[in-house]
């Protein structure tokens, strides 16, 4: 063998050697890692329980929740608390520094320094590691103390042991309350339920000393610190939802009735701008304590139609113009009888929305489904009219449709669910429907979550999420649309018709309990669906008011279309717009002009222009000419729901926003 040979061999062996040594050490460090994380590991939680350690979890700081323009609508408020040790504290230092200790004490907290010096002193000779000197100090406040003798020594010296503690707060109280909802021992509810896992954060751990008498002492080091939760922005309007609840409160107040709710959706996005519900109390107050936009499936009644006859379109059965016989007012189906408020004779499929009628609907569906009734629900299934739409918020009630398999079924079952009866429908699923009618046929899901940011950087930005790309064809979509507008400008949503802008949309007035035999007469559950403005639909909105008193009023257009049309104004009121077409005057941008003094006309009925004027002065105004103010915020006015100029009703219901 040649020299050269042998030296590679060599090479080889040693090269094996190392490799094997290199193995060998590997598994000594695995088997010496698997003795630390398990056997020592064990061993050392034993150690910790015998000598009065534990490994304590802290909760992270909870990430922040904001409305979509930023406003905070809840976040965690840190408390500090300050406890001491008493041991570390040396004999000369306590002796020289305590009065003054005692003094600043006596300060800050309003009592005398010789409570708190006689309290040292006591502790002192109990040998207490732990004593506990104030809770739920603020930031400032935990500062100024730090800083006090003694304590500026730290806590291996001076003793000072800080702890924090995180507490929710929501920001408004009143509004909203549920939708926000809350994290806790009680549950998940609302947006906090929602969203508890970005919020939440990741926990921290580190070890605690027991102190004797139920107390423990964190020590300094962590195992590991604790991160904290991402901020949620909400794609609710803050303003927006203050004008929804305001107008909602009032309404169901007038009408004393049992709850209600109201879900304003941003057409081109599925994005939920305002979600209301309130409930009422004994006292005649109102609470938002249940989330019905949400959860409560019930009957919806005529805001029903618009689906049933959408899907009759869709099968090529019928379009705006055709006809149907609805007689006198009466009409016997399968035995029982189908009435409408007033007898129509034949209408067109139009006239049938504009009037509401019940007896057309029923007869439209009969004639093309009843021999054939999977077919209608196969429409049902694809426009997600028969399961839950899946949405953020926990709760969503299940829709109810009775199918021909059903024991409930029979030969009514059809006709009756076709205007409204028969099913169960949640108001955030009608809403999505007209959504997609207002959005030419695209069905979008409910969007509650805008964008979620770590450490003020985006980490997502969510997206519409589309549920149908078309309902139907876009003749039968536009169709639909001009039928819509015609229900509220010449049928029974005419009340909230008005000359500046306008509103598409279907009223419901649905019996509620109506097998019941209490002797406390029919109830009622009101409801308006729709969106605006009709020619280029920015929002859909659905507004429903359950058992109202039947004395004040309960049809869908006297009780819920009024709460639509307040919230359409006040974004009629902060969108650039024409001026309004029944100005009744030519020089009306000249009368109206902002000045030093607001100018009131002559005929009393004419709104002013207050934008650009202090509240204080526009309020009072406003209030004398017979106008309900309702405002937010503080100084100038930037916004009036209701332009200048427009005629109004005395006790018509004006919003205002003050900035600066």
């Amino acid at each position: 063998m040649t020299k050269s040979a042998k030296n590679k061999n060599n090479i080889v062996i040693k090269g094996w050697v190392f490799a094997g040594a290199l193995a060998i050490w590997a598994i000594f460090i695995i088997v010496f890692m698997f003795r630390i994380n398990i056997v020592e590991g064990v061993e050392l939680e034993r150690f910790a329980e015998k000598n009065n350690f534990r490994l304590d979890t802290v909760t992270a700081e909870r990430g922040n929740l904001y409305a979509s323009n930023g406003a905070l609508m809840a976040t965690t408020v840190t408390k500090h608390n300050v406890y001491v040790d008493l041991t570390v504290i040396k004999d000369e230092l306590f002796k020289t520094e305590m009065h003054n200790l005692a003094d600043s004490l006596g300060k800050m907290f309003t009592k005398s320094p010789s409570y708190f010096y006689d309290k040292f002193s006591t502790e002192r000779k109990k040998k207490n590691r732990y004593m506990m000197l104030v809770k739920d100090l603020d930031y400032e406040q935990y500062q100024r103390i730090k800083k006090f003798p003694i304590f500026n020594k730290g806590q291996n010296k001076g003793g000072f042991i800080h702890e924090t503690e995180s507490k929710r707060e929501l920001i408004v109280q009143d509004i909203g309350v549920r939708t926000i909802g809350y994290d806790d021992q009680r549950g998940k509810v609302g947006l906090e339920g929602a969203y508890s896992d970005l919020l939440s954060g990741i926990e921290g751990r580190r070890w605690e000393q027991f102190m004797g008498r139920g107390k423990w002492k964190p020590m300094k080091s962590w195992e590991q610190e604790p991160q904290a939760g991402s901020s949620v922005y909400t794609t609710i309007d803050a303003d927006l939802q203050m004008v929804a609840y305001d107008a909602l409160y009032k309404q169901l107040s007038e009408f004393e009735a049992q709850h209600g709710s109201v879900v304003v959706m941003e057409v081109q996005t599925g994005k939920v701008r305002a979600i209301v519900n309130l409930s009422r109390k004994k006292d005649g107050t109102y609470i938002d304590d249940y989330n019905y936009a949400v959860g409560e499936a019930a009957e919806p009644g005529s805001t029903f139609k618009t689906v049933s006859l959408l899907a009759a379109m869709d099968d090529g059965f019928i379009n705006k113009n055709s006809t149907v016989e609805t007689g006198g007012g009466s009409y016997k189906f399968y035995g029982r009888t189908i009435t409408d408020t007033h007898g129509y004779g034949t209408l067109t499929v139009d006239g049938v929305m504009k009037k509401s009628s019940n007896i057309g609907t029923a007869k439209i569906i009969n004639k093309y489904y009843g021999e054939n009734p999977k077919a209608f629900f196969k429409k049902m299934d694809k426009w997600h009219m028969t399961s839950p739409l899946g949405v953020d918020i926990l709760g969503e009630g299940s829709p109810i449709m009775h199918r021909p398999d059903s024991k409930s079924w029979s030969n009514i079952t059809l006709p009756v669910m076709g205007y409204g009866y028969g099913l169960q429908l949640t108001p955030i699923q009608i809403v999505t429907f007209y959504n997609a009618v207002a959005n030419n046929g695209k069905m979008l899901k409910p969007l509650f979550m805008d964008k979620i940011t770590r450490k003020g950087e985006p980490d997502k930005i969510f997206e519409p999420v589309v549920l149908v790309d078309q309902l139907t064809s876009l003749e039968n979509v536009k169709q639909m649309q001009e039928m819509l507008r015609g229900a509220v400008e010449q049928g029974t949503g005419r009340i909230i018709s008005n000359s500046n802008y306008d509103i598409a949309g279907k009223t419901g007035t649905a019996r509620v309990d109506y097998w019941k035999r209490d002797g406390k007469g029919m109830q009622y559950r009101a409801s308006f669906a729709g969106y605006f403005p009709a020619e280029k639909p920015k929002y859909s909105c659905i507004v429903v008011v359950h058992k109202p008193n039947t004395a004040k009023g309960f049809y869908g257009g006297s009780v819920t279309a009024p709460v639509f049309k307040k919230i359409a104004d006040w974004v009629y009121s902060k969108t650039p717009i024409p001026l309004p077409r029944d100005l009744v005057k030519k020089n009306a941008v000249k009368e109206f002009k902002k000045g030093d003094d607001i100018n009131v006309s002559n005929s009393k009925n004419i709104v002013p222009n207050v934008t650009g004027h202090t509240g204080s002065k526009a309020i009072p105004v406003l209030e004398n000419l017979g106008l309900d103010v309702q405002y937010s915020g503080f100084g100038k006015v930037t916004n009036q729901s209701i332009p200048a100029g427009t005629r109004f009703k005395k006790g018509e219901t004006i919003y205002l926003m003050l900035e600066g």
